[in-house]
Order: structure tokens, then sequence, then C-alpha cells
């Protein structure tokens, strides 16, 4: 995926065409803010719209949001999805947040179905817009960059869902074996929730984690797939802090890792999947996929609420850290 200010807009409609394309997927219930910087799109960040009694829980985020964004730039552009009860109060303070933040608010914007509202108060808009996506130059900008959204989050979600039936239970059994081997090479047990800081492990068995981690790579260039055993081996071996920051630190945000740490976390037992989901969130990020970055931290919170990694990422994530800060100061 490519930086989303690779597109041009020009329009509404440009606009509204291009969200999906940013941040992966179609939203709904969702208030989307974008800066725009000369016509091309800086940044973007998305709010769950809550329902119209609990407006109010969104004022906290908002003024995050609105924080973080005014670091990148000062005009934005909101667009809601959803009901007009949902979205306009979420809008109003939103825009607020964004004003006392030296954002300048341009437009504000509401998608239902086919149809788009300007929630300026003008007449003119009480009937909404028609719209067509395919109508604007979008769509052949993306396909050109090579940028295709999903029709929603969940399918994004399903792209690292754990894997299930006969191919879990090969792994269940291959992580089994892979464990026992990793223990036969170190002197104390081992941490797998990686909530308290692990003894120092013998160099020998860093140096052999690196070289599990190097010889992945090295499959996932040639277009191989890593074997059960070789995955069961390289989860463990990603338990190993030193092994997994060097994995770290070797993230390009190319599509070849991309898929190879989508195939590791789908395929990772749940006590070992935190480390590859960590670092499908690092690869997604540095490529310019925020929302990938984040479903993935998702994932690697759900296996170990109290990863040390992924809570770094989300607090990245949320604060708009340049990615390739992630890669220069672990």
């Amino acid at each position: 995926m490519v930086e989303p200010r690779n597109l041009r807009l020009s329009s509404p409609d440009d606009l509204i065409a291009a969200v999906p394309y940013i941040i992966g997927f179609t939203p709904t219930n969702s208030l989307l803010c974008i800066l725009v910087d000369d016509q091309r799109i800086m940044l973007a960040a998305r709010l769950d719209l809550p329902d119209p009694s609990e407006a109010h829980t969104l004022a906290a985020p908002a003024a995050q949001t609105a924080t973080m964004l005014s670091r990148y730039g000062s005009t934005a552009f909101l667009i809601g999805y959803g009901r007009a009860d949902r979205v306009a109060p979420a809008a109003d303070l939103l825009t607020t947040a964004l004003r006392a933040a030296d954002v300048d608010v341009c437009e504000v914007l509401r998608v239902d179905d086919d149809r788009y509202w300007c929630l300026c108060g003008d007449a003119d808009c009480a009937d909404g817009v028609a719209y067509n996506p395919s109508g604007t130059v979008v769509p052949a900008q993306a396909t050109y960059l090579g940028i295709a959204p999903l029709p929603d989050r969940a399918a994004l979600e399903q792209l690292i869902a754990p894997v299930t039936g006969p191919e879990r239970e090969r792994m269940r059994f291959a992580t089994g074996a892979a464990l026992r081997r990793l223990t036969a090479l170190r002197d104390d047990p081992i941490r797998v929730a990686g909530t308290e800081p692990p003894p120092v492990p013998p160099e020998h068995l860093v140096q052999a984690g690196i070289t599990v981690v190097r010889q992945a790579h090295d499959a996932a260039a040639r277009g191989d797939t890593l074997s059960d055993d070789d995955t069961a081996w390289l989860t463990a071996v990603l338990l190993i802090t030193e092994v997994r920051d060097y994995a770290w630190t070797t993230c390009d945000g190319s599509d070849v890792q991309r898929q190879l740490w989508i195939d590791v976390t789908r395929r990772a037992m749940p006590q070992m999947s935190a480390a590859p989901a960590c670092l499908l969130s690092i690869t997604a990020y540095l490529a310019g996929d925020g929302a990938m970055a984040n479903i993935a931290v998702d994932r690697a919170l759900h296996a170990h609420p109290d990863y040390r990694l992924a809570h770094l990422l989300r607090d990245a994530l949320q604060s708009a850290i340049p990615p390739h800060l992630l890669t220069t100061t672990n």
C-alpha cells in the first residue's frame, strides 16, 4: 500500500471516493478527519461514532485526535458515515476540538448510501447530493498505484484470522516441538507473555534466532511459504526479546514482509502470536497502511493484554509518530 498523499483530489466527490483507499476499507458508523495540503492527503484519522445519547464520550478522543493532527497540518475535512443524529454531534465535537488546535475545518460532509450532505446549514444541501465514486479519477489513480480497498473492517480483520481445523492442529503439534527444542537450548524457563524482563539468553541462542529470521525473510523473498515446523520455530525464537527486536529493526514495509508476517500471525498459536502480530503492525505502518497496523496491534493485545511492544505501537499509532522512527528508536 502507498501513502495516501499520492492521491490527488479536486472535489468532494474525489474526497469521498478516496476514503476506502486511504483507510483500507469502506467505513460505516465512522467519522473521518482528513488533513489536506495543496489538494493532497497528508494524514487521516478515524473515530467510531457513538450512539446519540453517548456523543459526549467522544470529547476526549476528539481532543486527542485534534492535538495529534495539528502537528502535521492546518487544513482538514470531516466526513461522517451514518445517520444524521449520530454524525452531527460527533462532527460538532471534532470541529470544535480541531479549531481549538488551530486546524481549519474547510468542510463537513455526511455520507449515507449513494448521497452526501454538507453539514453547513445551507438549504441547498437539505436533500443531499448524489455521487458515483466511479465517476471520479480516484479509482483509476488508486489502481495505478496498486491500492485496493476491502469492503469493510471485518474483511481486513479476516486477513489475519487464526487458522482453524487440520492446519491449526498441525501448528499446535509443531509448536509443542519447537518449544521443547527452545527449552533444550536454554537453561531458564520460557516466558511466553513477555510481561516481565526475561533473563539474558545465551548469545548462541540469540544468533540462532537471528538466523531463523533471516532465513524467513529469504524464503519470503523467493515467494516460498514456510513449513509448519519452520513457522513454529520462528514463533518460538521470537519469544526471545533480542531476536524479536532484530526482526523489528529489519522491517522495511515491503509487500514481501507484509505477506510473511500475515502468514505467521495467522498460523501462530494464540500464546505465540503477539510478536508476529506486532511485526506485521510495524511493516504495515511503514507501508502507509494504518488500518492493518491497528488491527494487527489489536490482535497482539488480544493475545497478550500486557505485551509491552504492542502498547508501544498502540501509543505510536495514536500519536501518529512518523513510521520510519519505529525502526530507528528501539
